[in-house]
């Protein structure tokens, strides 16, 4: 437990300390950040890497229930017309569809999940608590994003965190990476298709 919280902190510490903004680049660069965070604290810890995994009805299921949350998400962001600043990012096919799946997930799921599973065993909690710390990554937006994306970043809230109860149970039943990565894939693949055709 101890170790998850160190963990925790410390990877905190530097996604929200350091001044990633000053960094020229068009991909946020806090992504090369997540990614040697992963493979330092996964060699510390021995973490496992587990791609293969067995495809049951309830992988499908699990993937039509999260395609179902983003069906849900799009469909309130549209009728209740909530301003989102996906519009002002660079490169958003690369950022949302490829980058946020794989380095979140190995953030989150791979890294954060894994130690405090050494740490606690395999139980369900680890999901709801990691879930929730996924879902406040994304309350950095407060200190970048002008006041009239509040809304939008309380949403994001909520939404992230149903996924990463998603992503983090799928770990535990599947035991590889790969999962909370495609779900992740598939939630923001449908979130991008519907910015490209102008529903939200």
């Amino acid at each position: 437990m101890l170790n998850f919280i160190i963990v925790t902190i410390l990877y905190f510490s530097f996604s929200w300390g350091l001044p990633w903004d000053l960094i020229p680049s068009t991909i946020s660069f806090s992504y090369v950040f997540d990614l040697l965070f992963t493979l330092v604290v996964g060699f510390i810890y021995h973490l496992p890497w587990k791609f293969k995994f067995k495809v049951t009805k309830e992988f499908y299921k699990m993937l039509g229930e999260v395609v179902l949350l983003a069906c849900v998400t799009i469909g309130c962001l549209w009728y209740f017309d909530i301003e989102h600043p996906f519009r002002l990012v660079q490169n958003l096919e690369w950022q949302l569809i490829i980058l946020a799946p794989i380095l979140e997930e190995l953030v989150f799921r791979q890294t954060l999940q894994r130690v405090f599973i050494n740490g606690v065993g395999g139980k369900a909690y680890t999901t709801v608590i990691v879930a929730v710390i996924f879902a406040a990554s994304h309350l950095v937006a407060l200190r970048v994003l002008p006041v009239e994306y509040v809304p939008f970043i309380g949403f994001q809230f909520f939404y992230t965190f149903i996924l990463g109860l998603y992503a983090g149970s799928s770990l535990l039943r599947f035991h590889s990476v790969f999962v909370p990565v495609l779900i992740h894939f598939i939630f923001n693949l449908l979130f991008y298709l519907s910015l490209s055709f102008d529903l939200i």
